[in-house]
C-alpha cells in the first residue's frame, strides 16, 4: 500500500520540475530583474519588521546604587 501523502508528493515534485524547467526558458535579463525584484521585496519585509518605528524602550528611573 502506498504511503499516505505519496501522491502530494509527486505533485510537488512535478511542480519543482516544471518551474525549474520554466525559469531555465527565461532569458538571463528577466531573470536576473526578477531575482532583483525579489530580494528587494524580501529586503523591504525584514527591514520594516525589524525597525521599531516610533518605539523607544521605557525610560527607568536612576536607582540608587551608591550604597546609602
Amino acid at each position: 500500500m502506498a504511503e499516505p501523502g505519496a501522491g502530494a508528493l509527486r505533485l510537488a515534485d512535478l511542480a519543482v520540475r516544471v518551474g525549474r524547467r520554466a525559469w531555465r526558458s527565461l532569458p538571463a535579463g528577466v531573470r536576473k530583474d526578477l531575482e532583483d525584484r525579489v530580494f528587494y521585496v524580501i529586503f523591504q519585509k525584514t527591514r520594516v519588521e525589524n525597525d521599531a518605528y516610533g518605539w523607544r524602550p521605557p525610560s527607568a528611573p536612576p536607582s540608587d546604587r551608591d550604597g546609602s
